[in-house]
């Protein structure tokens, strides 16, 4: 009986560590679990910090491709171009084919600022030009 008495208090003592281990990581794996949850809010908000700063970079650029490209293709001085329609409106009557090269190249200017164009109209054909 004595041995029997001896055995449950072993076995209660070594249930009491069990229980106490187990409480102990538990614990451990709650504070990983809370500091995986931290991590990964911090690099979320990395990923959208860099996201907007890539944004706006990229308006950057493509604000300076643009201001670049006005550099590199200005708009043809206002009587250059009332030549060219005054030209092509004369030898229009000829039919010749660079005609249809030039033509093509000036309705490549009515594409820019419409606000700033007017439009000269002869036969069935209207073009564009800067005002």
């Amino acid at each position: 009986m004595n041995s029997l008495f001896a055995q449950e208090i072993r076995l209660s003592k070594r249930h009491e560590e069990i229980v106490s281990q187990r409480l102990m990581l538990l614990q451990q794996m709650e504070n990983k679990f809370g500091d995986q949850n931290k991590e990964k809010a911090s690099q979320m908000q990395a990923a959208e910090t860099a996201f907007k700063r890539n944004l706006s970079l990229l308006k950057d650029i493509e604000a300076a491709e643009k201001s670049l490209q006005t550099r590199i293709h200005p708009a043809p001085p206002p009587e250059v171009v009332s030549l060219e329609v005054r030209l092509l409106r004369n030898k229009s009557k000829r039919r010749d084919p660079i005609l249809l090269v030039m033509s093509y190249s000036l309705l490549g200017i009515s594409r820019r600022i419409y606000s700033q164009m007017g439009t000269v109209s002869f036969r069935k054909s209207t073009i564009s030009y800067w005002c």
